[in-house]
């Protein structure tokens, strides 16, 4: 992990991180719009897509970065963070947080009622 009190280290630290990572997921997600709060994940993302991040970031800033910290970091700003701990990005608007998880929850709440009332396993409906 990178010590950013060695100055070797500093070489590492991207002028502009967020910019840095949207464009490593533009190039593995192959699209142009990336949400900056959206997990890897549900912005199309999938298991062998986080690896070729994690390359793709460690070629771009010369840092070794597990794919179990991309995962744990799994936004475009989480990621800048990651990458320099002191930059300081915009935080997302209050508005569009909570619209982002209303739209979970209903999608969660929907899914729950498309499929009926459910039975333990092994239960046989009388």
């Amino acid at each position: 992990m990178a010590n950013p009190a060695d100055p070797e280290d500093t070489a590492s630290i991207p002028a502009d991180p967020l910019q840095l990572v949207r464009q490593a997921w533009q190039d593995v997600l192959g699209t142009d719009e990336v949400p900056l709060d959206t997990g890897f994940f549900e912005a199309g993302g999938n298991s062998m897509l986080l690896v070729m991040l994690s390359d793709e970031l460690s070629d771009r800033t010369g840092r070794e970065l597990e794919v179990a910290e991309l995962f744990r970091h799994d936004t475009v700003r989480a990621q800048a963070r990651l990458l320099d701990p002191s930059y300081e990005p915009e935080a997302p608007a209050p508005a569009a947080a909570a619209a982002g998880r209303g739209r979970l929850l209903g999608s969660a709440r929907r899914g729950r009622a498309d499929s009926g009332p459910q039975q333990p396993e092994g239960s046989a409906a009388r």
